[in-house]
């Protein structure tokens, strides 16, 4: 049985995907998207699974998807790596409903502190590394300027745990799509600074050009692949139809 793993975990009142990608020979471990709950439960999945995080990275800015991530950076003592265009959004999550920074405390209770001092901007292009993995950096905005995908590089085989998806292990890549593509569906772009152009160029240059039996690993519900969407997806059949590839 392998040592390496992915584990899936729906977080909060939005059911956010937080992913998990650790080896437990090497004892470590790096988080994706750790939404509301995630202070609670990320450090219990870590635990039980025998690995520390090295590093939380972040989809885009979007308040489900970071809300517990000031509390973990600083008890798991881990860089956060965040797109330079989702900036605003990290300094005030309620700019993403076109509301005042108090809208978090009255409605949601959440008193927003972020550590500055552990937040490192990612870039497109970049390949990251941790944990043992790689992971290809891409840039896609549409559904907030600054949102990037994940795309992990030689997962074949490796288990993945996860409530809602029918995937029981991955395939060489795998592509941690965040809100930019769902089993489906596609991410809204009719929030504060989100753009269905973009949207559109963004699916065309990231998802269109992967392999079929690429799995994709969403912010949102369950498992889907590539070549499933390509058949299915109305919006990435839309942009088939066109042309854009």
């Amino acid at each position: 049985m392998t040592e390496r793993f992915v584990l899936g975990t729906p977080l909060g009142r939005w059911q956010t995907n937080c992913w998990i990608i650790g080896d437990r020979a090497r004892g470590s471990a790096v988080v994706v998207d750790p939404g509301e709950g995630g202070a609670e439960a990320i450090p219990t999945r870590l635990a039980s699974a025998g690995v520390a995080c090295e590093a939380i990275l972040l989809t885009h800015g979007h308040l489900d998807h970071v809300w517990a991530v000031p509390e973990l950076a600083r008890t798991l003592d881990v860089p956060v790596l965040l797109h330079a265009d989702d900036r605003w959004l990290w300094d005030d999550p309620a700019a993403a409903f076109g509301a005042p920074p108090e809208l978090l405390e009255q409605q949601f209770g959440l008193a927003w502190d972020p550590p500055h001092e552990y937040l490192r901007e990612v870039k497109d292009g970049e390949r990251l590394e941790f944990a043992g993995f790689r992971f290809d950096v891409q840039h896609n905005p549409g559904h907030t300027p600054g949102h990037v995908t994940y795309l992990g590089q030689e997962l074949a085989e490796v288990p993945i745990t996860f409530a809602l998806g029918g995937a029981d292990a991955a395939t060489d890549q795998v592509l941690f799509s965040g809100d930019l593509l769902f089993a489906g569906s596609i991410g809204r772009t009719d929030f504060p600074r989100g753009s269905l152009a973009d949207m559109q160029r963004s699916l065309a240059e990231t998802v269109l050009p992967l392999e079929d039996r690429t799995l994709v690993l969403s912010g949102h519900g369950p498992d889907t692949t590539v070549g499933q969407e390509r058949r299915t997806n109305p919006f990435l059949r839309q942009l088939v139809a066109g042309g854009e590839r």
